[in-house]
């Protein structure tokens, strides 16, 4: 388990310091007022900070486990959960 964090952890981290935040997209698991399971996506640029399994947003902070996916702007799947 421990593995697959860290290889998220790597992938945010590139995002957010690599210096091309605006070429990625990070899609997340949420749950709609119906309980159904949804896929938000969340901007590269708009990331504020990584910090001990968290994604720091303007507003909000998510947990590394509910990203499902992180794709580049054009759509190419870099990172899929298993």
């Amino acid at each position: 388990m421990g593995r697959r964090r860290g290889e998220i952890e790597e992938w945010l981290k590139k995002i957010k310091w690599g210096g091309k935040s605006s070429e990625y997209i990070v899609l997340v698991r949420f749950r709609d007022e119906n309980d159904v399971t949804i896929l938000k996506p969340v901007k590269g640029e708009d990331i504020i900070d990584i910090r001990r399994g968290f994604i720091v947003l303007k507003n909000s902070v998510i947990p590394f486990h509910r990203v499902e996916e992180i794709r580049s702007k054009d759509g190419k799947i870099l990172y899929k959960r298993k």
